[in-house]
């Protein structure tokens, strides 16, 4: 099924699983958690289907309590919050949401909130495998240190779908095509 389906609802994921072992949340998650925030308020003055509005904490147990009650703390509803301690990563995430949409007949609007880095592993998923539903990412800055970005980039590789392949032997038929027309070898 290609076509786009009509849209009852919103959903927004905050993406907070991070490598740490304070107890506190870190700056970057919350950073993500204004993020959530300020475009919860958004939905909320802008969508005329703002009231079917669920946000989803995807963390590890502990942090996920943490997470919810800071958003309660910035007047978000209890009872729109739903918690995943289940995912791991990016990947697992969306295999969860796979399940979730399929079956809803009219799917909500997904907005997904992480880091700006996590978008190469957003797009590769989504390219390839939630075409028909409107997903959206939304980047949070990180202002972590390089290393510790790089550390966590290296645990989300991103999945290599059909879209990838297609466009490797779309590029590949391509320099077959120059160099064919253009050969190295040429005096």
């Amino acid at each position: 099924m290609s076509e786009i389906r009509f849209t009852e609802g919103n959903l927004i994921i905050l993406y907070s699983i991070h490598k740490n072992s304070s107890l506190q949340l870190p700056n970057h998650i919350l950073e993500r958690i204004e993020h959530c925030n300020r475009l919860y308020q958004i939905i909320l003055k802008s969508k005329p289907d703002s009231n079917k509005t669920i946000i989803l904490i995807v963390a590890e147990p502990h942090y996920s309590e943490l997470i919810k009650k800071e958003l309660i703390n910035r007047q978000i509803n209890e009872e729109i919050i739903i918690i995943d301690s289940d995912s791991n990563k990016v990947s697992q995430t969306f295999d969860n949401l796979k399940e979730l949409l399929k079956k809803r007949i009219n799917p909500p609007v997904v907005y997904f909130v992480g880091s700006v880095w996590l978008k190469d592993v957003f797009d590769s998923i989504v390219k390839s495998e939630f075409k028909e539903y409107k997903i959206q990412f939304e980047g949070a800055l990180d202002h972590r240190p390089v290393i510790e970005v790089e550390h966590d980039k290296s645990l989300e590789t991103p999945r290599k779908g059909k879209e990838h392949f297609k466009q490797a032997i779309k590029n590949k038929a391509f320099d077959m095509l120059l160099n064919y027309i253009f050969p190295e070898d040429r005096k």
